[in-house]
């Protein structure tokens, strides 16, 4: 009998997205060259084999391609750019810097109704999943220019000159490559 953290861990692992690519191979039946989808990495491999999907089993699948992981990288370098240069993100993390600043912003969030009791009731911004399967491109770039722009108004008065420059550098970088 598994234990509840047990049963709690297989369930998260049960909704893991497995990721695959695409490759070009010979199907043995036809001789025919086509592109099939392969586990991307070992743990993927075996998340497929975890949930009994073998060779001929018909599934049905959601595919989505995911974020361009250099763009993931860049957003939280200019998060660990704040946390070293500015005073009120010191006990942050990059992600956590990015996190707070996308609460400012707005952006990306979605508002929840918060019961205070006898006080009555507020309503928050609560920053939506910035993970590569909860938010795709288009909206991560939204979110980045938000970011990027509420930090240019509200953070880079406070930085060196060249840490300034360096974080407009990353930001236009970008734009350049995106």
């Amino acid at each position: 009998m598994k234990t509840a953290a047990a049963k709690k861990i297989q369930a998260k692992r049960a909704r893991r997205p497995i990721y695959m690519v695409v490759r070009k191979l010979v199907d043995p039946a036809t001789g025919e060259s086509l592109g099939a989808l392969v586990p991307a990495h070992d743990i993927d491999a075996r998340l497929l084999r975890e949930r009994n999907f073998h060779v001929g089993r018909e599934v049905r699948a959601e595919l989505k391609q995911p974020r361009n992981p250099g763009f993931h990288r860049l957003a939280h370098a200019v998060g660990n750019l704040l946390v070293d240069n500015v005073e009120e993100f010191r006990d942050h993390d990059g992600h956590s810097a990015i996190k707070s600043i996308q609460t400012k912003t707005g952006v990306c969030c979605e508002p929840m109704e918060i019961d205070l009791g006898p006080l009555g009731k507020v309503t928050a911004q609560v920053a939506r999943s910035l993970a590569f399967d909860e938010m795709d491109d288009d909206e991560f770039r939204l979110l980045f220019e938000a970011i990027t722009a509420y930090i240019g108004e509200h953070y880079a008065h406070v930085m060196l000159d060249s840490v300034r420059a360096e974080f407009w550098q990353m930001v236009q970088g970008d734009r350049r490559a995106a």
